[in-house]
């Protein structure tokens, strides 16, 4: 770096804030050295038996394996970066499963850089390289190549220590004028659904579930219990989740808000026909939980005891 981006007066170092930093003497602009952010995907088959690595046609690492990976452009997010990449690069649509973790880079070419590290799914098998990739192959785990990048080889090595589970997750009955609050949602799955979304870390279920029903909702709840937990790996279409359901008084004025498209109050019976998730069993349980026991069923039970 010789000369000022802005008015094109040469540089000098001067010491600012306990580091050397290139200052322009004419309009007096600091021209930091921030590292570059770099995404890279971990795309694994059969669990994490094998890899997918491409071969790099360009430097820097030309000729050697890596991770399918880029940098992040102007106006876009790390897991935006990370999907057009492995377009681009190996021709498949993917999707973000989650983040590994986040390494410091450095390369002679580009200098430092911020390397941060996804596991990604394939939703296509017909890989293509693109104009940057000589080849692309699954490698076992046990027989990787020598990597281009160190921070490739640290993002493998967390990926193979990491273990998936289910994400928890609460959902709510909230009973209001006489029926139960549903949210029509505004992004993917769609479909009516009963308030409700991810714990945060940190966070105890009682919060979470307060803190979605006011969010999505705008009401405030009291009287709140647990009611069943649901765990169908499938429930989910996007992820194997764990859901506590719990049931509580709705106060205030109900309206959509956060990712809710509509509000409504809907009554045994009258279930709209696009339910999300499995929020139309666990209404059915409610419901079927609050009928009356009547004699018969008492009796029945007593003959089969």
């Amino acid at each position: 770096m010789q000369y000022c981006t802005e008015c094109g007066h040469v540089l000098q170092k001067k010491e600012i804030e306990g580091s050397l930093r290139f200052v322009c003497p004419g309009c007096g602009r600091i021209h930091y050295q921030n590292p570059l952010p770099v995404v890279a995907a971990v795309i694994s088959k059969n669990g994490k038996e094998s890899i997918l690595l491409i071969k790099r046609r360009l430097e820097p690492g030309r000729g050697k394996w890596a991770l399918p990976g880029g940098f992040v452009e102007k106006d876009e997010s790390a897991s935006q970066a990370i999907l057009r990449e492995i377009r681009e690069e190996i021709g498949i649509k993917g999707r973000v499963e989650g983040l590994i973790g986040v390494y410091q880079g450095k390369t002679r070419l580009y200098g430092s850089a911020v390397v941060i590290g996804y596991k990604v799914a394939s939703l296509s098998r017909n890989f293509s390289p693109g104009n940057e990739v000589e080849e692309i192959r699954f490698f076992r785990t046990s027989r990787l190549p020598s990597l281009a990048f160190t921070s490739h080889q640290k993002l493998l090595l967390d990926f193979h220590h990491t273990f998936r589970t289910p994400i928890p997750t609460v959902d709510a009955i909230i009973e209001k004028d006489g029926g139960i609050v549903l949210i029509q949602r505004k992004n993917p799955p769609y479909g009516w659904a009963l308030p409700g979304g991810f714990v945060d870390y940190g966070e105890s279920l009682e919060k979470a579930v307060k803190r979605e029903v006011r969010e999505e909702t705008n009401l405030e709840v009291q009287n709140l219990r647990q009611f069943r937990s649901y765990s169908d790996p499938a429930r989910d279409p996007r992820f194997h989740t764990i859901s506590t359901v719990f049931i509580a008084e709705g106060m205030g004025k109900l309206e959509p808000k956060d990712d809710a498209k509509k509000t409504s109050v809907i009554r045994e019976g009258r279930l709209p026909k696009r339910v999300a998730f499995d929020h139309r069993e666990i209404l059915e349980d409610y419901f079927g939980a609050k009928r009356p026991v009547s004699r018969k069923d008492i009796g029945s039970s007593q003959c089969l005891g």
